[in-house]
């Protein structure tokens, strides 16, 4: 009876005006007696001023669905430095794309507009090697604009370091690494999301520059002498360390190591503070030249020792620097090295990676003759050297290397032209 008499009471207090005012005293109550409030509530039937709200419906066109990123490719973030937007948002496999994003358009002497195409190379400092390289790569490009339309800047930076990190950020359609670094990104050691080969470009070949006075002749006589690795972090400071390791040469050995910049090697030769420093660079190096007008010589990195470490890892190769390279040195000289790479980020047009490729490889010979750091190149090299990476889908369709490597080049015309290589000339479709 007493349970019935509570139930009456709650009833008569929902039912009220007064409810809301006393809802915490019927709880009370409630709870007195021995019932919960949520019992008394099943019972009593819901207030028509009182609105129900489902916790489990909800507005779905308050909802405003993400907007996808227009710079994200298969995964990949796509914005490259000094590229037209309209160049990097095209899809090749999208023809309405390649028609609808492909605005950039120059205005000729007639008055006729004309499709074009950006590729940007980075490089490295201005006054160093990979930059000259890519200068002249874009000249050729210049030169043979008029069978593709591809326009061309070289770009500088702090150096292969640096041309990963901004491969890794998206800002890179081309770059020149070494072939090491292309060995490390396909063998997982060193990654590089996106990257892709193209060819190999010159030899980047180990040089030492020591005084006259040193009495250095090999690797093996730098124990008790003065030298600079490199400051930390930098990649001669770690091909120092593996070169030094092979010869079983540690740090301590040496009279006095310095970890600084490259650009004080000059200065460490001229004011007697260094006895030697090396390089892996491609040659000619006007750095190198300057050294030696300070009483100093070029020697070579060979031998038995250097051999075994060639052997021992893919990316390295035995080479030969011409006599009368430098200076001075009247005769070959015997070294290591590895191949400069270039290499292409794989959402970039393989229609510019193509002809890229295609311009440096026909013009070989000439670029052996009017540069110098590529007259130890072969031809064949270009391709069968280095270039650990798979090919990029421009690159492979010139070297051939798969059957559905030109598939893009539907969306391509054909001319009627037929290179000296072979191979038909194509342009993009008007």
């Amino acid at each position: 009876m007493r349970k019935l008499f509570v139930v009456k009471l709650t009833l008569w207090f929902l039912s009220s005006d007064f409810a809301q005012k006393t809802k915490w005293l019927i709880a009370s109550l409630c709870l007195g007696c021995g019932v919960s409030f949520g019992a008394a509530a099943q019972v009593a039937a819901p207030s028509p001023d009182v609105q129900t709200f489902d916790v489990d419906q909800y507005n779905t066109d308050d909802i405003t669905p993400p907007k996808p990123n227009p710079d994200l490719y298969d995964g990949l973030i796509y914005k490259p430095d000094a590229v037209p937007l309209s160049q990097y948002r095209r899809k090749f496999r999208d023809p309405d794309s390649l028609i609808a994003l492909s605005n950039t358009t120059e205005i000729m002497g007639d008055g006729k507009h004309e499709r074009s195409f950006y590729a940007a190379i980075y490089s490295g400092s201005t006054n160093g090697v990979y930059f000259q390289v890519a200068a002249k790569i874009c000249d050729m490009m210049r030169k043979s604009y008029a069978r593709h339309h591809v326009h061309c800047v070289p770009l500088r930076s702090q150096g292969v370091g640096s041309n990963i990190q901004l491969m890794k950020e998206g800002r890179v359609q081309l770059t020149i690494v070494q072939s090491n670094n292309n060995w490390e990104a396909q063998a997982g050691i060193n990654p590089i999301p996106g990257a892709r080969s193209v060819m190999s470009l010159h030899d980047e070949m180990g040089l030492l520059v020591v005084r006259q006075d040193s009495d250095i002749n090999s690797i093996a006589d730098l124990r008790g002498k003065r030298i600079n690795i490199g400051p930390e972090g930098s990649a001669s400071r770690e091909l120092w360390l593996e070169i030094l390791g092979q010869y079983g040469i540690k740090l301590e050995d040496l009279e006095t190591v310095y970890t600084v910049a490259q650009d004080y090697n000059r200065l460490g030769i001229c004011e007697d503070y260094i006895d030697a420093f090396g390089l892996w660079i491609g040659h000619p190096a006007s750095i190198i030249e300057e050294s030696i007008t300070c009483d100093a010589r070029v020697i070579g990195m060979g031998g038995p020792l250097t051999q075994k470490l060639v052997d021992a890892n893919q990316y390295f190769f035995n080479q030969v620097l011409p006599a009368r390279t430098y200076s001075g040195q009247n005769e070959a000289i015997s070294s290591y090295g590895f191949k400069a790479s270039l290499l292409a980020y794989e959402p970039a047009d393989p229609y510019v990676v193509y002809w890229i490729t295609r311009i440096i490889h026909e013009n070989i010979e000439n670029l052996k003759t009017e540069f110098p750091t590529f007259s130890s190149v072969v031809a064949d090299d270009l391709q069968d050297k280095g270039n650990f990476l798979p090919f990029h889908k421009g690159a492979a369709c010139y070297w051939e290397t798969d059957l559905h490597a030109c598939d893009w080049q539907q969306y391509y015309d054909q001319r009627d032209s037929i290179s000296q290589a072979g191979k038909p000339d194509y342009t993009y479709m008007q």
